[in-house]
C-alpha cells in the first residue's frame, strides 16, 4: 500500500465522537405537508363553526328596531361640570348586605331604600330590617324580576308616608311604620292609549296632591334596559298622578329613556334625565 492509499484508508475510518444528543434527520417535505394539513383542518373547523352562526344571523330577527338619532356636543368640563373626587371620601355602609339600592329617602335619621330582590328596607343606625315587599317570591333571577318587583324611586310625602315606584308593578304608597302597602297606579292601567311598561323615578309636591313619575318605555321592561338604549326608542313619558282624583295624565312624551325626575323648588316645572340623549329636559 503506497502512502496516498494509506491516507485515504485512515480518513475513511476516522473515529466518531458519540454524545447523548441524537440528531434525527430532517424531512422538509414531511414538515410542509403537516403544516398544510393543520391549516386545512383549522380552516375547516372555523367554517364549520361560523356557518351555523351566519345562518342564525340572517334567519333570526333582531329583537331591536334601532332608530337614528344624534347627540349634541358635550359641554366643556369646567365650572360646575369640573370633575372632582368628593365621592371618594364617602364611607360605605352595609356593603354586600344591600342588593342594588336605587334611591334613598329619609325621615329624620331613618333611611329607606328599595333593593333588587323586591324589598323596601328600613335602615336605622346599624340595624337594617325589611319594611315591605311589593312583589311575590321567588326572587333573584332575571326571569323572576317582573313578578318579584324592582322598587326604584322612593320619596317621603307631606303626611310622612313613602311614595314608591316599582319598575314592574307601578306606583305605591307605603306606611313607614307598619309597612302597609297601598297600590295607587298599576302597570296594567292604560294611560294615553298605552300601558305602563317601565316605571322609574318620582317626585311629590309639598302639599302631596301631585306625584310626578317617569315611565321609561312602553315597549321594554327594566330587565331589557340595554335593548331600550341600543334601540333609542322614543316612547318614554312623564306622568302626573292626582292623589285626590286618582287620575293619571301625560305631561311629556316621546322621550328616550326618561329616568330620574326632580321638581323645581317653586314646583312650576320639573327636570327629567333623558338617559339615551345624555341630557336633562325641563
Amino acid at each position: 500500500m503506497n502512502e496516498p492509499e494509506g491516507l485515504r484508508f485512515r480518513r475513511l475510518n476516522r473515529p466518531q465522537i458519540i454524545t447523548d444528543e441524537t440528531h434525527e434527520p430532517q424531512y422538509k417535505n414531511t414538515s410542509t405537508y403537516s403544516g398544510k394539513v393543520f391549516r386545512v383542518t383549522l380552516l375547516s373547523l372555523v367554517a364549520f363553526l361560523l356557518f351555523p352562526l351566519l345562518v342564525l344571523i340572517f334567519l333570526i330577527d333582531s329583537p331591536i328596531q334601532p332608530e337614528a338619532f344624534s347627540l349634541n356636543e358635550p359641554p366643556l368640563m369646567t365650572g360646575c361640570y369640573e370633575p372632582n373626587l368628593i365621592l371618594r371620601q364617602a364611607e360605605r355602609l352595609f356593603e354586600e348586605q344591600l342588593i342594588g339600592p336605587e334611591s334613598l329617602a329619609n325621615i329624620g335619621d331613618v333611611l329607606y331604600t328599595g333593593t333588587a330582590d323586591g324589598k323596601i328596607v328600613k335602615i336605622e343606625g346599624k340595624n337594617m330590617n325589611v319594611l315591605a315587599t311589593l312583589g311575590k317570591p321567588p326572587c333573584g333571577s332575571r326571569e323572576q324580576e317582573h313578578t318579584c318587583g324592582r322598587p326604584l324611586g322612593i320619596r317621603v310625602g307631606p303626611n310622612g308616608t313613602l311614595f314608591v315606584t316599582d319598575a314592574y308593578l307601578g306606583l305605591f304608597e307605603v306606611n313607614p311604620v307598619t309597612g302597609e302597602v297601598q297600590s295607587l297606579v298599576s302597570t296594567g292601567k292604560m294611560i294615553g292609549g298605552r300601558r305602563l311598561g317601565f316605571v322609574n323615578d318620582l317626585d311629590v309636591t309639598q302639599d302631596g296632591k301631585k306625584v310626578y313619575f317617569t315611565d321609561s318605555s312602553s315597549r321594554w321592561q327594566r330587565r331589557d334596559f340595554m335593548h331600550l338604549i341600543m334601540e333609542a326608542t322614543a316612547d318614554g313619558r312623564v306622568l302626573e298622578y292626582d292623589t285626590e282624583s286618582k287620575e293619571v295624565s301625560v305631561m311629556m312624551e316621546n322621550l328616550r329613556f326618561p329616568n330620574g325626575i326632580q321638581l323645581f323648588p317653586d314646583e312650576e316645572s320639573v327636570l327629567v334625565a333623558e338617559t339615551t340623549m345624555a341630557r336633562i329636559r325641563r
